[in-house]
């Protein structure tokens, strides 16, 4: 008796123990612990990332009023006018966070300065002034400035015109609205850590108590049946050992139960464990369900990593098979779709390259052809009715687009530019517009140009904004934008010989106008006559990784009336090019096997007069060097027009 009461007494005070939260505390405080420590790096790595954009940021916009001040007093420094060099430092500092401005001359010598006229003519000797003559490219000294006893950013640029030095810029930028920002970041962060480790503490308590909870069922369940009580069973759901644990309790106790009934009793337990087994199938069906979903999700992963690499192919492969389908489909309404997916792939492609290479100076004009402005800009209607239709209709509002077009409106350019332009300004006016409106687009004949104009009936624009409007990273819409689709379309028209100029008034709407020449002539049926003209016979040897692109391009030549080889492997078509005589060979430069410049070496020394035209994703990155140095004959980019492609390969058969 005295052993019994032991262990019942025993038993009482492990219950106890697990009541008073042994278990359960050490698992709340291991689990708070490691949310600590995830939320202070988070929060550690979070303000030390704010911290450098802003301040890189901030050096950006230094610099950028630095070079702005350097481009506008160089033809000053040349003409020695002083006046309009005082009046440039003063137009720039009304930027923000800018102190003072300083032109200085070859010999150092003060010619203008924002704040203090008595230093004109002087020349400057403090260490800072010292390392600003002495500078060859931007330098940012931080300085502590002595009349508003705040440390600031002195941005020096030296001016040089035709290799000789003639000035030096000097900026003085403000760094205490910067100091401000970096506070009510940490202090945001601050409130963000705090709400997080509040929300931490719940949860923690939460899943402490989500686990010894049904523990501590599991130990009075234990104590009844150590008593010789059969009490219910154990109702713990957890989905996890627990829960397995409180189920093979329960089993135990039928079991006893068992014992102590009759046949009915066991009839019963087995359509029990039937059911069982049949939870156990169902678990086992799901479990096999989330595996295949998970390996679905890896290959995705695998795939997605080399898109990259093959986009320019794809886009190639849509653009090809597309203008083939053209040439074969009479229904007016398949035709127009694929019209769009022709352009929308050429869109693609031509986006890409823009924006690699937005911050260089490009003219293209021998890639203008004649275009009607009235249909482009009736594609860029078409391609963003999704934005100025169907997205307002569920934000509850009307926009129209009035249409008033003059005909026979030619200019010579490029396509895919001169539709970006028009779908951008569409979708600034769309956003212009948060309530609704009408966009009023009109072309007409001036002259010699083409004039059209996009006028909405929106918020308007500010003096300061019309002003910074064109600027690169310049915008109004916050996070929405990212302050490149005004610039890019400004250097768009730029390199068309155009212009484009906006009016605007707050309250009462914006116009843009664009002024482009217009052409002499225009340019009818190129790529259809392209596509059904046949090439002279010919035979041609094509070397490329891609199968849609094989593919393609097969189908493409032996329409047009050539002999068509293609291989997949570099060093193959290497022993073909030993075997057979070709006319012609085209070359990708990606190989698996071996690299295309390879290829064109080993078959230089086997046949130097073949004739050998690149189709390679970097063709806008290949210089005149390497197109010389290794004999090729011309370069395609994908992804490529039909119509370029046969006309390349009429050139080189020709030629």
């Amino acid at each position: 008796m005295k052993m019994k009461g032991f262990k019942k007494f025993e038993s009482l005070t492990r219950t106890r123990k697990i009541k008073q939260g042994g278990i359960r505390k050490k698992i709340f405080l291991s689990l708070l612990t490691l949310i600590l420590i995830i939320v202070g790096g988070i929060f550690f790595v979070v303000e030390r990332n704010n911290r450098a954009i802003i301040l890189t940021e901030a050096k950006k916009r230094a610099i950028s009023n630095a070079l702005y001040l350097a481009a506008l007093s160089k033809s000053s420094l040349l003409m020695y006018d002083y006046t309009k060099l005082e009046q440039n430092v003063d137009e720039v500092v009304k930027e923000t966070n800018v102190i003072y401005a300083i032109i200085l001359d070859r010999n150092g010598r003060v010619v203008a300065h924002s704040r203090r006229d008595d230093l004109i003519g002087e020349k400057l000797t403090d260490p800072v002034s010292k390392k600003s003559i002495s500078t060859r490219t931007i330098l940012i000294q931080e300085i502590l400035e002595p009349e508003l006893k705040q440390n600031i950013w002195d941005v020096s640029y030296p001016i040089y015109i035709q290799n000789e030095r003639w000035g030096t810029i000097r900026i003085g930028f403000s760094k205490i609205d910067l100091e401000r920002e970096i506070q009510q970041n940490v202090k945001n962060l601050i409130i963000i850590t705090l709400i997080a480790i509040i929300i931490a503490i719940f949860a923690a308590s939460f899943l402490s108590n989500r686990i010894t909870i049904p523990l501590l069922k599991l130990s009075e369940a234990a104590l009844q049946v150590s008593d010789g009580k059969h009490g219910g069973k154990i109702a713990v759901k957890t989905g996890d050992e627990i829960e397995i644990l409180a189920k093979s309790f329960n089993k135990m106790v039928e079991d006893l139960e068992k014992n102590q009934k009759a046949r009915e009793k066991l009839i019963e337990e087995l359509r029990k464990s039937n059911i069982q087994l049949k939870n156990e199938i169902n678990m086992r069906k799901q479990l096999e369900e989330e595996i295949i979903k998970m390996e679905r999700l890896r290959a995705l992963g695998q795939m997605s990593g080399g898109i990259a690499h093959d986009f320019k192919n794809i886009l190639g492969g849509i653009l090809g098979h597309t203008q083939l389908l053209m040439n074969e489909v009479s229904d007016q309404k398949i035709l127009k779709s694929l019209k769009i997916i022709e352009k929308a792939a050429i869109d693609g492609a031509e986006t890409v390259r823009r924006i690699q290479e937005f911050s260089r100076i490009r003219q293209d004009r021998n890639k203008f052809t004649s275009l009607d402005i009235n249909v482009i800009i009736k594609d860029s209607i078409e391609f963003t009715i999704t934005k100025w239709k169907s997205e307002a209709q569920l934000r509850g509002i009307h926009i129209d687009i009035i249409e008033d077009y003059e005909d026979n409106l030619y200019v010579r350019g490029e396509e895919t530019g001169l539709r970006e332009v028009f779908t951008n300004l569409i979708i600034n006016a769309v956003d212009a517009m948060p309530h609704g409106g009408k966009i009023v687009i009109k072309t007409e004949k001036n002259n010699n140009n083409a004039l059209i104009s996009i006028s909405d009936s929106g918020i308007g624009m500010s003096e300061e904004t019309k002003k910074r409007i064109f600027d690169p990273f310049f915008t109004t819409k916050g996070v929405r934008g990212n302050g490149l689709g005004l610039s890019i379309c400004y250097g768009i028209i730029m390199r068309h010989n155009g212009s484009i100029e906006v009016e605007s008034s707050e309250g009462i709407g914006t116009v843009f106008r664009i002024t482009l020449p217009l052409s002499e002539a225009h340019e009818t049926g190129g790529t259809v006559s392209a596509i059904t003209q046949n090439l002279p016979p010919s035979r041609i040897l094509v070397i490329d990784d891609d199968p849609v692109i094989l593919s393609l391009i097969n189908d493409v030549l032996e329409q047009s009336g050539c002999s068509v080889t293609t291989i997949k492997e570099g060093k193959r078509g290497i022993e073909i090019l030993r075997e057979k005589d070709f006319d012609l060979l085209l070359l990708d430069l990606g190989l698996e096997d071996i690299s295309g410049w390879d290829v064109i070496e080993q078959i230089q020394k086997i046949k130097k007069d073949l004739k050998i035209i690149l189709i390679t994703g970097w063709g806008g990155q290949i210089s005149e060097e390497h197109v010389k140095k290794f004999g090729i004959h011309s370069v395609i980019s994908k992804p490529f027009r039909i119509n370029e492609l046969k006309e390349r390969i009429l050139e080189s058969l020709c030629s």
